[in-house]
């Protein structure tokens, strides 16, 4: 495995720390939640129109999520559809001007693609992409700060998009369905006093 996709990987195992305060207000409603749990996987979602995406870019978006999540020895973000997934949650979760804004930074990582490497960005290579991708990251060569927030918003939905996959849930996060095991019928004496606010009362 490349250095590249270890420390990627790396970088995924810390990327539940970052999400859990700043995208989670964003991406984790009561209605973004409810609408991943409705999407049904299609991982040749990228070869026709989605919702919000014309099928070309849906290609493109397909290759994004696949450098941000990339296949290796296990399950990568295009095996588990997240660019049908990211199109699902626009659609029915995001604004408009969301929608427009992911639409916006397919369509930048594509001029920019074809400006300096004369070809789509689907048809690069993956240390182009990764070259695209790391500039937009970094607001460099050509982007700026609007089209670094809005891959960080791809990158999110992209994440969210994997973790709830059943791949993602089952074999990457931890579960454990009963928080340090279940003890019924405790004898009051065990637990001590119990704490409240008593400032209104």
């Amino acid at each position: 495995m490349s250095s590249i996709v270890t420390n990627r990987r790396r970088l995924l195992q810390g990327l539940g720390a970052v999400l859990g305060t700043a995208a989670a207000s964003q991406l984790l409603g009561e209605q973004a939640i409810k609408s991943a749990f409705c999407y049904t996987k299609n991982v040749n979602s990228y070869k026709i129109d989605g919702r919000v995406f014309t099928k070309n870019q849906m290609i493109i978006l397909h290759s994004i999520v696949g450098q941000i999540i990339p296949t290796t020895d296990s399950v990568g973000a295009t095996d588990v559809d997240c660019h049908g997934f990211i199109d699902h949650q626009l659609a029915n979760v995001h604004t408009a001007v969301e929608q427009k804004n992911a639409v916006s930074l397919v369509n930048k990582m594509n001029e920019m693609s074809v400006k300096r490497f004369q070809l789509e960005f689907y048809l690069c290579n993956d240390q182009q992409q990764l070259a695209l991708l790391t500039d937009a990251e970094q607001a460099r060569n050509g982007f700026n700060q609007v089209d670094r927030a809005n891959l960080k918003f791809i990158k999110n939905l992209t994440v969210f998009g994997f973790c709830t996959s059943e791949e993602g849930a089952l074999k990457f996060l931890k579960y454990l369905p009963v928080p340090g095991g279940y003890q019924g019928s405790v004898p009051y004496e065990q637990i001590g006093r119990a704490w409240s606010s008593k400032a209104y009362y």
